[in-house]
């Protein structure tokens, strides 16, 4: 039965996609999108949304206090209006009356909520949203972003409870909202899945449930998750939007793909609208039938394993990270060399982390990581050094550049002190990415090609996954730069992001050595996608094709 299932599920995914082709085809009213997407969601609660996947459904299911669109320029969303103090402290946001929730049709609602429940989106659902996304029970990942209106870290600290928040409702369509420093990018922050609404009311009733699936969630945006398939994520158009937004596509299939799915072939076609490519994807088919952004929002970093009894010594890992060789960026287009940790696509204070932080990683100094590497084995006395580093196999010629270095400086040194001997050897393991993700799972390794990829604008948040990823040695350091800089004013956050880029870089067990850029791309004919780079936000609110 559950095979049957399963068949009749791919046949009605097969169907809806086949009739969106002919809807394009035939010159009909009609728009229907199709998008390829991982499936990585596991809830529809903007407040705990994590992945590029979850941030799509919410960026166009939900809207909140404003929208931003790709060229910086702030529009209205549930907000008709707002204005800022002269201190640059106070928002004030003027709701428009009468905007609904969508409540999917065989939801329960009934039996949570009543018959008669028909809320309008009020200033009361922004101040119960903010105050989740403060509150520490929510774990909210994007939090720092927010971490500047008032009182919001002494809450997320756990010193004040939630109803401190520097946020109010006076009156059911009027919300003021306080900061404790001026931020020029705040309006942008509010356009994030993290500052969506959500109400109250439904919210308990769901006891636990809020998001976890299509019956216990509401949308507020131009399109809803009508329907969820073996196949694909069904969004419709949201006719019960009465927003200054609406949107001329009917439907959107997001369709899961795989690895070996040939997204930039079928984009190519024109069977995708639009995708996210890879650099190597982008050289491969050209600039033919499709037009292409680029960004860089992967800093890929050569990881040492600090578990590795070699590695217990910081002077040890220093030695072989100024080993490192620089890598020949002239054969690749959509690699860099990296300046710093946190990749380009992310901003501080709304300019390019790239500008914001300048340099923070180290050049190649094949003397300075001799002498670090007698140092470290004096004082630990080893007498070899067999070190294998993995990669996978779309990096494998990269690794090969980068370990170079190691081998023509550290690799040398078959002595140190008075009497000691050490024997060296390293050897380039290439896997595929899955044997490479069990490796690094269990600790399989002594240095490893990954990448820290970016899936949101914060460099802050970025910083933070990194610091808390499980590869630092002593993470003391990092974690206290952390905490200062979670509490920095705006205009002082770029200083404190440099601090806490120097305390990892410090631990030695991470070294940042190339960008690698990303396209977003649409098919011939497509327009007004909004994206944002990095972060997985793609809005086809505005989108539109050519017949």
């Amino acid at each position: 039965m559950k095979s049957i299932k399963k068949i009749l599920t791919l046949i009605l995914s097969t169907a809806i996609i086949s009739l969106a082709l002919c809807s394009c085809s035939s010159g009909d009213e009609r728009l229907d999108f199709i998008y390829p997407f991982g499936g990585d969601i596991v809830s529809f609660d903007p407040q705990i949304v994590s992945t590029s996947d979850e941030f799509l459904i919410i960026e166009n299911c939900f809207e909140g206090l404003v929208r931003v669109l790709d060229n910086g320029d702030v529009q209205s969303g549930v907000a008709e209006s707002w204005n800022i103090s002269a201190d640059g402290l106070t928002y004030t946001f003027k709701l428009k009356p009468g905007v609904k929730w969508r409540i999917k049709e065989d939801s329960d609602i009934t039996e949570l909520m009543g018959d008669d429940f028909n809320p309008d989106i009020t200033a009361n659902d922004f101040v119960f949203a903010l105050r989740r996304a403060c509150d520490p029970i929510t774990e909210a990942p994007l939090f720092n972003s927010i971490s500047n209106i008032f009182n919001a870290g002494n809450i997320h600290q756990g010193k004040l409870t939630s109803d401190k928040l520097g946020v109010s409702a006076a009156d059911d369509y009027t919300l003021v909202i306080k900061l404790q420093s001026p931020d020029s990018s705040f309006l942008n922050t509010l356009s994030t899945s993290i500052a969506m609404p959500c109400n109250e009311q439904y919210f308990n009733a769901t006891k636990g449930r809020y998001g976890l699936g299509l019956t216990h969630t509401m949308f507020n945006g131009q399109f809803y998750v009508s329907s969820i398939l073996e196949s694909s994520y069904i969004l419709k158009n949201n006719n019960l939007y009465s927003g200054n937004h609406p949107s001329a596509i009917d439907d959107i299939t997001l369709n899961i793909t795989d690895e070996n799915s040939e997204i930039a072939e079928k984009l190519k076609s024109g069977y995708y609208d639009c995708a996210y490519i890879s650099g190597e994807e982008y050289e491969q088919i050209g600039e033919k039938n499709i037009t292409a952004l680029p960004y860089s929002n992967k800093t890929w970093a050569m990881v040492l394993n600090r578990n590795r009894q070699i590695f217990s010594d910081r002077n040890l890992r220093k030695a072989v990270c100024l080993g490192i060789s620089d890598i020949d960026t002239s054969k690749r287009a959509y690699i860099t060399n990296a300046s710093a940790i946190t990749p380009p696509s992310c901003d501080i204070g709304g300019v390019s982390a790239n500008e914001a932080l300048g340099n923070t990683v180290p050049k190649q100094d094949s003397q300075k990581a001799v002498e670090l590497w007698r140092k470290g084995l004096e004082k630990e006395r080893f007498t070899s050094a067999d070190l294998t580093v993995i990669t996978t196999e779309q990096m494998q010629d990269a690794a090969r550049e980068l370990v170079q270095g190691i081998q023509g400086s550290i690799g040398k040194i078959s002595s140190y002190g008075d009497d000691g001997k050490i024997s060296f050897s390293l050897k380039l393991e290439v896997l595929s990415d899955d044997d490479f993700g069990k490796a690094l799972a269990n600790g399989e390794y002594d240095l490893a090609m990954y990448c820290f990829a970016s899936n949101t604008h914060n460099s802050l948040s970025y910083l933070e996954n990194i610091v808390n990823s499980g590869f630092l040695y002593e993470n003391t350091s990092a974690l206290t730069a952390l905490k200062k800089a979670q509490s920095a004013k705006p205009s002082e956050l770029a200083n404190y992001c440099k601090s806490v880029e120097k305390a990892i870089i410090d631990d030695g067990c991470i070294l940042p050595v190339f960008y690698e850029s990303s396209y977003y791309a649409q098919a011939k004919g497509v327009s007004g996608v909004n994206f944002h780079a990095g972060s997985g936000r793609v809005s086809f609110v505005n989108a539109t094709r050519e017949s």
